[in-house]
């Protein structure tokens, strides 16, 4: 009898998946999945389980396999194939005459294996398949990995914990790898890791259900509540960044931002009207603060509804006197749209007339949330009128306002319900929707533990296409973008600039993204790097924090810090709450003052050199990078301290920012020689050293030498416009030679000719009797008025000898680019 009970017990808490195949080709093996048991517990739920699947195993490329499991009626929820998901899946894969991996499948139980350098780098075990739970375990080879986010998390390296993926407004949190799930507003089911050969892939488990990860005892569990099994893994080389280029290509790449979204960006929840707008930037710029963007949140709103503007606070002749200002705008635009004032309020009546509102599952009618509009609407993005309807309402706001970017906010989807709300007054004016009912679901097991509807859209409401809530409610967010890209393209906008907060695999090729609402502290000041590394992973390369923290008082100490920090991040905006004392740069104290003028001038000056390493990536890859993606043979760069808290920007200037109280840091330099990108002072590399930087001053900032960087001499910036072709080259060479890129570009504000720039290739050559400059083809004008040359002794003619001894300066001007191609000072 005890030995009965024990088999039953085993029945219930485990299944063995058998699989026969039925095609074996040189690209494409296709098995069938089969279990003669029924039901599976898990946490005390019993499963019914799916008892014949399907697997497909593709070889997709030499570096690229596809893995997919699913039922074998094939009714589980896919991501759809069309935009913004139209990714570079391999349908009918060519043959090719080797493969960099090798692919085993034991049939009984189903064991999948990937493998290469005669190790397993991939294991897809222990299965359990079902209409609303889906398992499987990993076995990674080592714990050197990054990604599966978005996270809060201090500190860069994926650790052990459970991790929650599901796109959720939740602000002001740090990750600890506990339940509840600490999980933000993004899903990005990609994780980089390194083999113990050292080389590096990318595993993408394509889906948008909501996720857990549990990963502890060496072992990773993934637990998805719906849809399918599909892994895509890039297998890179020794490098992080060619998996990472492999896995943004099958993306799709990311978009080149305008040239004029780098500059500097001031926001507030609290600006009460156009006039402070204005003594906002007066004040920046009385200061000396180069500044080019200003934002608004919801305050330009007639009374929070979107699609319209405060005209009375808002003037249209104040903007105007903004752009006279030389600035730019960008407003907050939501999704929910509120029914407040009804056909008065034009987002409300076009909505109603297109039928592109969600409808609830629990009454038939129109689904009632409630946002910052007050009783709200949300829009339907998979609906086939919602293109219209986006695009007319942003030409309705353009008309009131001519915005020059969007802040997309909200659209996780944030409700402020746990599911449906209870209104006071129920709106029934509309055909009862019988097709939108639907029983609610009862799920086994919950990502994260927190209800799937808390602060969000039940997971039973059906979408047009007959979706489900649950499988779609991480893709809300790209929609959204995809359509306000969609829209901007339609008003005329040439690269159209929207910072997102939810993301998804994909997004980066319509929108960049900020991480959210932060908190005024030491530890999301650490943190963010960490994000901005994530989200290189990601294909999102323009990311940023809100400089110097959204909720809770900043200080002067943290702010000094943070605009030092900023410096490296490709979106800088310094925004807060309005519950929180104002935080611009200018009212918190003169070391602010100081520290925001001197970084962000600097980085002023080096931004059209920063927009080239852009162009220069060619749409995929990382820009801002931890030491580890430069130097990934040394193990040195696989510290902590130094993970989380240097960067490179490219492969040429290299940051090492203070990111707690105190004046001094260890840093480590890699194996080259590096030189003060200020002074010249050479640091020699492989070894560790203490820097010092007090809380005003330009944040610790490197040169690598074999490289040269190109500068804007500019001495007053007030802004983007300020910035001419007068320039300074900084090179420190090796081997006797520098080199360097830069965008070949007469205006970089110039849209339609930033999306086609060549590259102009630049090498510094030291000779024995003349140091000689050549550039390749450049249609553009380059005066050079200043040569810096570290590590190297002024015995030239013309030279000057710098700070230090080992510097070299030769003043110009010196008119290269058009026909002139080459340089010789002697």
């Amino acid at each position: 009898m005890l030995i009965i009970i024990l088999l039953n017990l085993q029945v219930a808490v485990y299944t063995r998946y058998a699989s026969t195949q039925v095609k074996n080709t040189a690209t494409f093996q296709q098995f069938k999945i089969h279990t003669s048991e029924t039901t599976v517990s898990r946490s005390g739920h019993k499963i019914n389980l799916e008892q014949s699947l399907i697997l497909e195993i593709r070889k997709e490329n030499i570096d690229q396999v596809d893995i997919q499991i699913y039922d074998e009626a094939n009714k589980h929820f896919r991501i759809p194939s069309s935009p913004p998901f139209n990714y570079n899946d391999v349908k009918d894969p060519q043959l090719f005459d080797h493969y960099d991996y090798d692919i085993k499948v034991s049939q009984n139980p189903i064991v999948i294996q990937i493998q290469r350098d005669n190790a397993t780098i991939f294991t897809l075990t222990d299965l359990i398949f079902s209409e609303t739970y889906i398992e499987f375990t990993h076995f990674p080879q080592n714990k050197q990995m990054w990604g599966l986010g978005e996270r809060n998390q201090v500190g860069f390296r994926f650790r052990e914990g459970i991790y929650t993926l599901f796109a959720r407004d939740e602000p002001n949190i740090i990750e600890n790898g506990k339940r509840p799930g600490k999980h933000v507003y993004s899903s990005h089911p990609v994780l980089l890791s390194m083999e113990e050969s050292g080389k590096f892939n990318v595993m993408f488990y394509k889906t948008a259900s909501p996720m857990d990860v549990h990963y502890e005892d060496d072992k990773m569990k993934f637990i998805t509540i719906g849809g399918i099994i599909n892994i895509k893994l890039f297998l890179g080389d020794s490098y992080p960044r060619t998996a990472i280029k492999k896995y943004h290509q099958y993306l799709g790449g990311w978009m080149l931002p305008p040239f004029w979204g780098f500059g500097f960006h001031q926001c507030r929840w609290g600006y009460k009207n156009s006039s402070v707008l204005i003594e906002v930037v007066q004040q920046y710029q009385k200061n000396h603060i180069p500044i080019d963007i200003i934002w608004t949140d919801l305050d330009y709103m007639d009374d929070r509804q979107i699609f319209s503007v405060d005209k009375h606070n808002f003037p249209k002749k104040d903007f105007q006197y903004l752009k006279g200002l030389g600035v730019r705008y960008i407003p907050l635009l939501d999704v929910a749209v509120g029914v407040k004032y009804g056909t008065q309020d034009e987002g409300y009546k076009k909505g109603t007339e297109y039928d592109i509102f969600l409808y609830s599952p629990y009454t038939g009618y129109r689904f009632q949330g409630y946002v910052w509009p007050g009783d709200s609407y949300f829009p339907d993005f998979f609906h086939p009128n919602i293109s219209q309807y986006w695009n007319e309402m942003h030409q309705h706001l353009y008309e009131q306002v001519e915005f020059d970017g969007l802040w997309v906010d909200m659209n996780e989807p944030a409700n402020f319900c746990e599911g449906e709300c209870n209104w006071r007054n129920h709106h029934r004016d509309h055909p009862k929707r019988e097709d939108k009912l639907n029983n609610e679901i009862i799920f086994p097991y919950i990502p994260g533990e927190i209800p799937l509807a808390n602060k969000t859209l039940p997971p039973h409401l059906l979408h047009h296409g007959q979706y489900l809530h649950k499988d779609v409610h991480n893709l809300y967010g790209i929609m959204d973008s995809y359509y306000t890209y969609q829209a901007q393209k339609a008003l005329g906008k040439v690269q159209p600039f929207q910072i997102t907060r939810s993301t998804f695999p994909g997004t980066g090729k319509y929108a960049q993204h900020w991480t959210g609402d932060n908190g005024a502290s030491w530890d999301f000041l650490y943190l963010s790097l960490g994000q901005v590394f994530q989200f290189q992973i990601f294909g999102i390369p323009m990311v940023g924090a809100d400089v110097c923290g959204f909720m809770g008082d900043t200080n002067d100490k943290l702010c000094c810090r943070w605009i030092q920090l900023a410096f490296f991040y490709p979106f800088f905006r310094n925004h807060n709450n309005d519950l929180s004392k104002p935080q611009e740069f200018y009212k918190l104290g003169f070391h602010v003052v100081q520290s925001a003028q001197k970084n962000i001038h600097l980085r002023y000056s080096l931004l059209k050199w920063f927009y080239s390493i852009f162009i220069r990536e060619q749409n995929h890859g990382s820009i801002i990078n931890p030491l580890f993606f430069i130097f990934p043979e040394d193990y040195l760069t696989y510290r902590d301290f130094v993970m989380d808290t240097q960067l490179l920007i490219g492969e040429e200037l290299m940051g090492a920012p203070i990111l707690n109280e105190g004046v001094t840091r260890i840093a480590y330099f890699p194996d080259s020689n590096w030189y003060d990108l200020i002074t010249g002072l050479e640091l020699k590399g492989k070894q560790d050293h203490t820097l010092y930087c007090s809380y005003n001053e330009i944040v610790p900032i490197f040169i690598r030498s074999g490289y040269l960087v190109i500068q804007n001499t500019k001495e007053m910036i007030k802004n983007l416009k300020s910035l001419d072709n007068h320039y300074r080259i900084i090179a420190a060479p090796i081997n006797q030679e520098a080199k360097g890129v830069f965008a070949d570009l007469d205006d970089f504000e110039d849209e339609e000719k930033a999306l086609v720039a060549e590259i102009i290739n630049i090498k510094l050559s030291v000779e024995e009797q003349n140091i000689k400059i050549t550039i390749s083809q450049s249609h553009s004008e380059l005066i050079i008025d200043e040569i810096l040359i570290y590590g190297l002794e002024c015995t030239y003619k013309q030279c000057s000898s710098g700070y230090y001894k080992y510097n070299s300066v030769f003043k110009g001007p010196f008119n290269m680019g058009q026909d002139k191609t080459e340089l010789v000072l002697n």
